[in-house]
């Protein structure tokens, strides 16, 4: 069975076919970049809280994994955590397939659950802060 969304529900960012494609940050979002150990750990947070976890891609490619968490458009422009990026205007980021879903390489780790679903900047900030703390060891 494919966690993928049926194609009338994707959003229309969404590359159609089976290749991904370099998608302009900005305009129907802006990913905020972050290692992936702290992604993974900061997904967990979201998740223990109740909370649901918007678009999240993984890309496992490189000596070091990232993993770009989908925000509303203008998130970027107030956006300051340590280990982080947030990529807005100006900047892309590639965009698998909803077909993709699973290892190995760049992969959906979290698809949208509707199309216009992202991550909600406040509690992404704080579950990101626990997770980078938690690997220092200073919570």
């Amino acid at each position: 069975m494919s966690d993928a969304l049926p194609t009338a529900r994707l959003p229309r960012w969404m590359p159609i076919g089976s290749e991904p494609e370099l998608c302009p940050a900005g305009t129907w979002w802006d990913a905020v970049r972050t290692p992936e150990h702290v992604g993974r750990r900061a997904v967990e947070l979201i998740e223990e809280q109740g909370l649901a976890v918007g678009p999240v891609i993984l890309d496992e490619g490189g000596r070091e994994p990232r993993m770009y968490f989908l925000t509303p458009a203008g998130t970027s422009a107030r956006w300051e955590e340590a280990e982080t990026v947030a990529l807005g205007l100006t900047c892309h980021v590639v965009v698998p397939p909803a077909e993709r879903t699973a290892s190995p390489g760049l992969h959906w780790y979290r698809l949208p659950a509707r199309p216009h679903t992202l991550n909600l900047p406040d509690g992404l900030h704080h579950a990101l802060i626990k997770a980078r703390r938690e690997r220092e060891g200073t919570v």
